[in-house]
């Protein structure tokens, strides 16, 4: 039972802040980001200003509570 935890968290934790590269959409290039895990959406907005600290426009927010899935598409903004 304990190896099945670690095992849990290990997977949880690993989905944190990855990023993937999506093709460009109306002259914008969007990036997913991954929040997953014990990460938080505030968590996720401070990793899109990161990348784009002149701001930038959110799309496809997805979550899932059950599984602790969080993902999002941000595009740069100017």
């Amino acid at each position: 039972m304990k190896n099945l935890l670690a095992i849990l968290i290990l997977v949880l934790a690993s989905g944190c802040a990855s990023q993937t590269q999506l093709a460009k959409i109306d002259s914008h290039e969007w990036t997913e980001l991954k929040c997953s895990g014990f990460l938080t959406w505030n968590e996720c907005r401070q990793e899109a200003r990161a990348i784009c600290p002149n701001g930038f426009y959110m799309a496809d927010q997805l979550e899932n509570y059950t599984i602790q899935r969080r993902e999002v598409s941000v595009a740069c903004k100017g």
